[in-house]
């Protein structure tokens, strides 16, 4: 397993602060990192070790998500594709004294837009 390169850690901090999308993130570590949030079970596999230090998200970026969300500028399913990635990707990091708040919004996107899946398949 290789280790996460500074331009593999750069896009990953990019992905983070919504500045590119999850298409242009998988295209950009293409080898590095593999995942399918489409299916029943949303899968991730990465191709390199543990950054130390992880990549770190701070409430702010969860919020800026949330608000685009509400502005139209991204949809439910984009939300939660970001959600996912930052949940499953142990190369992000938000250790620190908003670590529990964080994981409660980024779960609770993720149930959010379950639960509008499963209401549309009904």
């Amino acid at each position: 397993m290789s280790r996460l390169t500074k331009k593999q850690r750069k896009v990953l901090e990019e992905f983070a602060a919504q500045r590119i999308s999850i298409e242009e993130l998988r295209r950009r570590m293409q080898g590095a990192l593999e995942f399918d949030f489409h299916r029943e079970a949303r899968k991730l596999t990465s191709h390199y070790g543990l950054p130390v230090p992880g990549v770190h998200v701070e409430p702010e970026h969860v919020q800026a998500a949330m608000d685009k969300h509400a502005r139209g500028m991204i949809s439910t399913q984009q939300l939660a594709d970001w959600a996912t990635m930052l949940l499953l990707n142990d190369a992000y990091d938000w250790n620190g004294p908003k670590e529990a708040q964080i994981a409660d919004w980024l779960s609770d996107i993720i149930l959010l837009t379950l639960k509008l899946n499963e209401t549309e398949t009904i």
